[in-house]
């Protein structure tokens, strides 16, 4: 019988203990010995760089180099719209892009997005429109002295009343930064004018204008008369008189 002796040397794998320098990068290592696993991660506002889970290989060498932490950071905008700005441009995880326009324009989208956690922004950067007000509507039995295609903010459009009409509210508007006029329109109310006084008479009730309905009466002055079949004036809805002003006559011509 042949007997044969032999010795088996066995060493135990193990791997480098890890050197983690990175402060915001957390771990878990089950150990250095073959076949064990670690696990890396970061806090929120970081991505990981690199593998996140190391197995310890049968070379002794863990089976990729230690990731480390990066920040979330979203592309810088660029802004093509002349009339728009940014007032705040953070571009850090959470930070946000706040938006603003020029006098007379208006964002077309929210006024800020926010940096999220792939590195890109909630939403597109929004663009300025002008701010534009309605066509003023002329006033019946009125009108507009300067009419325009468009009304920007600031745009002023005056208002006129035909004659024998009066214009009541304001005779001029500005469009404004909220797209609505400055007051509202006004109108025109028939009125008739002063007629003065007659010759040798005065007239009653003296006003500086006359409302539809409103009746004149003629006062002549001593040794004068008026007719007896007289029509006294009044005040019509289009703003003339009924009956022409009544002239005062000397006794003698009656």
């Amino acid at each position: 019988e042949v007997a044969i002796n032999s010795v088996l040397n066995f060493r135990a794998v193990h791997c480098e203990n890890m050197e983690i320098n990175d402060p915001y990068l957390t771990s878990r290592v089950e150990g250095t010995r073959l076949g064990q696993v670690a696990v890396f991660q970061c806090p929120i506002g970081f991505r990981l760089n690199g593998t996140s889970n190391l197995t310890c290989q049968a070379s002794g060498r863990w089976s990729a180099p230690i990731p480390h932490c990066m920040p979330i950071i979203c592309p810088s905008l660029d802004l093509d719209d002349p009339h728009l700005t940014l007032v705040e441009h953070n571009t850090s995880y959470g930070g946000r892009a706040v938006f603003r326009c020029s006098w007379g324009y208006r964002l077309t989208a929210p006024p800020g997005v926010e940096c999220e956690v792939d590195g890109q922004w909630s939403g597109p950067v929004p663009s300025c429109e002008a701010v534009l007000c309605p066509p003023p509507l002329p006033p019946v039995n009125g009108r507009l002295v300067d009419e325009g295609p468009h009304y920007n903010v600031g745009s002023a459009v005056q208002f006129a009343c035909n004659d024998g009409h009066q214009l009541m509210g304001e005779s001029s508007v500005v469009c404004t930064e909220t797209g609505f006029w400055s007051h509202p329109p006004p109108f025109c109310k028939a009125r008739c004018p002063y007629p003065g006084d007659p010759e040798h008479g005065r007239i009653a009730p003296v006003k500086f204008s006359y409302e539809p309905g409103d009746h004149l009466k003629v006062t002549c002055s001593a040794g004068y008369v008026l007719r007896m079949d007289t029509k006294w004036p009044q005040c019509k809805v289009d703003g003339t008189w009924s009956e022409q002003l009544p002239q005062c006559r000397s006794y003698r011509e009656v």
